[in-house]
């Protein structure tokens, strides 16, 4: 018998952190971007986080850059209950298109190993990656069942390989 779950949806954009009170699948487009998952299946809560930058050169500390985003994630789960060794996290995106236009040489690798740093020093497990090489990842990911969903693509909107940051 399954357990019946009925969810929303939510479209999780750059620079974005979230952790539904009610069971949703959260969508992201990551290329040269990194979505993380965290999830507690013990509590059977999780959420997203969607950052384009690995470090932050200037200005405000927010969401866009690796840091703020991941850590913000992990505090709002902890605020619900959570403890880092409930958690286990995902990483998906890091890909690299030099053929992309404002192409930055090593940024979604550099975006990935920021993540996975980070995870570490908070003591949250890295259950799983798809990261890495030419190809977007389309990720669909329930919040209240951890399951997820990768599909690697060839075309995604321009924008969405190297987002014009210069406001951050």
């Amino acid at each position: 018998m399954y357990d019946t779950i009925q969810a929303s949806d939510y479209f999780v954009r750059p620079g974005y952190v979230c952790v539904p009170v009610e069971p949703t699948r959260l969508a992201v487009v990551a290329a040269s971007g990194v979505a993380v998952t965290l999830y507690d299946a013990g509590r059977r809560r999780g959420g997203m986080s969607h950052y384009i930058r690995p470090v932050r050169e200037a200005g405000l500390s927010t969401p866009m850059f690796a840091a703020p985003a991941i850590v913000t994630l992990a505090e709002m789960l902890f605020a619900a209950g959570s403890t880092a060794g409930d958690l286990e996290a995902h990483l998906y995106g890091g890909a690299e298109n030099s053929e992309a236009q404002g192409y930055l040489p090593g940024l979604g690798r550099h975006n990935v190993q920021v993540g996975e740093e980070l995870l570490d020093r908070l003591g949250i497990a890295l259950a799983g990656r798809d990261v890495g090489g030419t190809r977007a990842r389309k990720v669909v990911f329930h919040s209240a069942t951890g399951e997820c969903v990768v599909a690697r693509v060839e075309r995604v909107r321009e924008t969405d390989w190297y987002p014009d940051c210069i406001a951050l």
